[in-house]
């Protein structure tokens, strides 16, 4: 019975250090911005354990493509593909906010780059800043695939 209560007891240590050390490497993976119950997301800033950090990577999630507009509401300057990776571009060097408001919709400005080459580069442009449109890439995640 000593055997079975031993071990069954470093089982369940075993299994809580997994706990602990898997809950910690999650812990430390970076937020995203949430959108609001209209899908506006009102901020591409996300709080951490220092501050706030820009979330710089975008992904086009329309299913047929985005327009990429000059100033928001503005005219379109280009249609951006689904799938396509946006960079969001932040004011002030980067202590200000991609994200800006007008008429109380938000828009994010962003650089995109043509999956098909560099030489289809959108330039600067604003896209609506909904979850319909658009979803906020987690940049611990596309780091850990570059070092693979």
């Amino acid at each position: 019975m000593k055997i079975i209560s031993t071990l069954f007891s470093g089982i369940t240590t075993t299994f809580t250090a997994l706990t602990l050390v898997t809950g910690l490497a999650i812990a430390q993976m970076a937020e995203v911005p949430k959108p609001n119950m209209k899908g506006d997301f009102i901020t591409a800033k996300v709080q951490g354990n220092r501050g706030l950090y820009n979330n710089i990577n975008w992904l086009v999630v329309d299913p047929q493509y985005l327009n990429c507009r000059n100033t928001p509401e503005g005219t379109v300057r280009t249609r951006l593909e689904s799938g396509a990776i946006m960079t969001a571009l932040f004011s002030n060097d980067g202590k200000g906010d991609a994200i800006v408001l007008k008429n109380g919709q938000s828009w994010l400005k962003v650089e995109s780059i043509h999956p098909y080459g560099p030489r289809l580069n959108s330039g600067v442009c604003y896209v609506r800043a909904n979850s319909k449109y658009i979803a906020p890439i987690n940049g611990d995640y596309l780091d850990m695939f570059k070092r693979k």
